[in-house]
């Protein structure tokens, strides 16, 4: 069946790609419609624009839910095969390239904000498209405020505003929407990896802890390195849920732990059992995330693969990767993880400089069980 949206002055270079199941779009209040007016190509049209009798049934399109809510079940999976959105064509500074993408952020219009590590920028990939644009860092390297030197993390908040772990500087610089100059709020910090809490508050790794900002709490380690459960061993991309709980992939210690608000130690969620490849270890975990269910996923550098673990479990799940190489199948030295709207998730590729996301399948969260 084909349809047109009432209003048809809008160009479709300026409508949004529909996600990869041609179906879904991350906008809410927009509906997924294909029409030879944008050479049949899927595009996401604002539900105002139409009148009922020119859209098909609701049961065919789908829209984004206002709440966010991954709707990840415990049954869910994702495809083996991942699909390059940024990146992948050997490293470089041109801007279908990238050197060294270590931290990522996803938007909730599946846009991916990359730290491009050694090409000292962050760079924004839309979704669908084959090349970058810079964001920060298109006049080079320095001590400029309009500069960035080896950047390793990026988020931003609900105003669209950017923080940045220039770690080269051992600082923490923040962009407000539109701005071309950032201002340097944490100086003198070994940052890697940063991340914003439910409330606005930025928690940043240093080398031994992590650390609260603006109110410059440590929440997590203290500034000695160490294996006990009150120590931290090089932090990287960590993560804090909605209970304002921090998640930190301990990597030198191999394990992944977990800290509540006010605690004096954390709690191992992940590996602890030295440096391997068993399904109770990990290898230099750099990136942990949640689910709402609280399962926390780990990207390990050193054994190329992505691990799931289910709350209170003693062992992980392989999930990708697992095998070293550039095939769609496979991983190497992953770095930083991300979900989108649905559940994707997306996983910096370091050694072959591109950013993969792996599709998710949630047909089983939604089956009927069978009847007795």
């Amino acid at each position: 069946m084909q349809f047109v949206p009432n209003y048809l002055g809008i160009s479709c270079s300026k409508l949004n790609s529909c996600a990869i199941d041609n179906q879904t779009c991350f906008e809410s209040n927009h509906v997924c419609v294909k029409h030879t007016r944008c050479h049949n190509q899927p595009r996401c049209y604002p539900i105002d624009m139409a009148t009922h009798d020119m859209w098909p049934s609701m049961t065919t399109m789908t829209t984004s839910p206002s709440i966010i809510d991954d709707g990840i079940c415990a049954s869910a999976i994702w495809n083996k095969n991942g699909t390059t959105v940024a990146g992948g064509n050997e490293y470089g500074s041109e801007l279908n390239q990238l050197d060294h993408p270590y931290g990522i952020f996803v938007d909730d219009h599946a846009n991916v904000y990359i730290a491009d590590a050694y090409n000292s920028r962050i760079v924004k990939w839309a979704f669908g498209v084959s090349t970058g644009e810079v964001v920060v860092g298109w006049n080079g390297t320095g001590d400029r405020s309009d500069e960035i030197d080896y950047a390793t993390s990026v988020v931003f908040d609900k105003n669209g505003t950017m923080f940045i772990c220039d770690n080269a500087k051992s600082r923490v610089k923040r962009w407000f929407k539109g701005d071309d100059y950032g201002q340097i709020i944490i100086a003198n910090i070994s940052c890697f990896g940063l991340v914003l809490d439910n409330e606005g508050s930025l928690y940043v790794t240093d080398r031994y802890q992590v650390i609260k900002w603006p109110s410059g709490e440590v929440v997590a380690g203290n500034n000695k390195e160490g294996g006990a459960l009150n120590q931290l061993a090089y932090p990287f991309h960590l993560f804090v849920d909605q209970d304002q709980s921090v998640f930190v992939p301990d990597a030198s210690n191999y394990r992944v732990v977990k800290w509540i608000v006010g605690a004096k130690e954390g709690m191992v969620v992940a590996g602890g059992n030295g440096l391997g490849d068993e399904a109770n270890q990990t290898n230099w975990p750099t990136s942990a995330i949640t689910d709402k269910m609280g399962t926390v996923y780990v990207a390990e550098w050193g054994n190329h693969r992505i691990t799931r673990w289910f709350k209170d479990s003693k062992s992980g799940i392989v999930i990708l990767g697992g095998d070293r190489g550039k095939e769609a199948y496979q991983l190497a030295f992953p770095t930083s993880l991300a979900f989108d709207r649905q559940g994707n998730l997306y996983v910096a590729d370091l050694g072959y400089n591109r950013i993969q996301m792996f599709t998710i399948d949630k047909r089983s969260c939604h089956a009927v069980p069978p009847s007795s």
